[in-house]
């Protein structure tokens, strides 16, 4: 059955056994609109850019030139960089330790690489972030997709990961090709190679404490399922987590990859399969070794899910999830584990006015609480979200 598949009355009658639609203590949160001429946007990034402790906010469009940053509070517009097509992904992190973070940034993306120029670039501040910042090539990779940054060996200095989105031989609407893992240092931008193994897309990235609290992994979300990479004396291991979802090929895997704690206990959430409809969280098996994983669909009425996030808005040492979908009722939402984990509910932060294709969590306004900053493609707008709870 498509992802896209109409759900029957009886099929929903089941998903909302497991997902209700009130939690049962609400967090409330506060809408603020920062921008809304933002065509097409896909990411933000939330990083402090001018010393003042503050978490700024950098927006990013796929058609329009100019990657931009809103100064916390006023969200003041300022741009980083011009003429540039197609921003896909960035990422921000603090190279030189000068308190201001260098960009990698994703640009010139296609689906496919005979139209992809699939440019990384790295862009630094000339002292002032509010003035127009140096642009650095680094690599071309065609379809250069998602880039984060990773300490991958504990040293507390991160390397650069690319995933570009398919191989060089992938078609619609299969997308039947390998396509690599790529990663870089920053002393010489040397493309290295994490994996060759995986197959059709990958669609989402992140780095994450696995294994080892000391150093990061790199989690893979892609029609093979979720894997995790880990960097261990000098090469790197790859393991699946979870194959995702079971439906024929492409249809198949996951599309994003979050990991959230409840208590000390670690859980894994997708959406799946890719641009897909359910939110999936998998928790290890009672009983069972750390290897095996129990499914569950907490949600399958997402229309093309893309924003996915997870973080404690409450406090109360169980994380919470956020998904956001591009189509359909084009809204935000929230899941929360009930008191006993007897089950997930689902509350709206946005309903129909946030096309999500990239969510944020930060302290935006410094009162010690999660808030969340989402942006938006059909909508094309930029929404911080004030977490108000008590």
């Amino acid at each position: 059955m498509s992802c896209r598949a109409f759900l029957s009355a009886a099929m929903l009658a089941v998903l909302f056994s497991v997902v209700g639609t009130t939690a049962e203590a609400q967090i409330d949160f506060v809408t603020h609109t920062i921008d809304t001429e933002l065509t097409r946007g896909y990411q933000t990034v939330v990083v402090d850019l001018n010393r003042d402790s503050r978490p700024d906010v950098i927006a990013l469009s796929t058609r329009l030139p100019d990657l931009v940053w809103y100064e916390n509070p006023t969200w003041q517009r300022h741009v980083i960089a011009s003429n540039l097509n197609r921003m896909i992904n960035a990422a921000a992190y603090d190279i030189d330790a000068d308190g201001i973070p260098e960009l990698a940034l994703a640009h010139g993306f296609a689906t496919s690489h005979d139209e992809s120029l699939g440019i990384v670039s790295v862009l630094t501040h000339q002292g002032d972030s509010r003035h127009l910042w140096t642009i650095r090539e680094i690599d071309r990779t065609p379809t250069a997709h998602r880039l984060r940054w990773a300490d991958i060996d504990g040293s507390g200095s991160k390397v650069l990961v690319n995933a570009p989105l398919v191989g060089a031989k992938s078609t619609r609407p299969n997308y039947y090709d390998s396509v690599s893992l790529l990663w870089y240092e920053p002393d010489d931008w040397e493309r290295r190679v994490v994996t060759d193994e995986e197959r059709g897309v990958i669609h989402g990235i992140g780095a994450v404490s696995w294994a080892d609290p000391t150093r990061d992994a790199v989690l893979s979300a892609s029609f093979l399922g979720v894997h995790v990479h880990e960097f261990t004396n000098g090469r790197w291991i790859r393991t699946r987590v979870t194959a995702g979802g079971s439906s024929p090929w492409p249809e198949t895997g996951a599309s994003e990859v979050q990991v959230g704690q409840i208590g000390s206990e670690r859980f894994v959430v997708t959406i799946e399969p890719w641009h897909g409809h359910q939110v999936v969280v998998y928790r290890v098996q009672e009983g069972s070794s750390q290897t095996t994983w129990s499914r569950r669909v907490i949600d399958a009425t997402l229309e093309d899910g893309h924003a996915l996030l997870v973080a404690d808005f409450d406090g109360d040492g169980r994380d919470e999830i956020i998904a956001g979908e591009r189509r359909g009722r084009q809204s935000v939402y929230l899941y929360q584990l009930g008191e006993k984990s007897s089950g997930w509910t689902r509350q709206l932060v946005d309903d129909g006015d946030m096309a999500a294709a990239g969510c944020a969590v930060s302290d935006v306004d410094g009162k010690n609480r999660l808030d969340i900053v989402c942006i938006g493609t059909a909508t094309a707008n930029l929404k911080w979200y004030e977490n108000v709870s008590p």
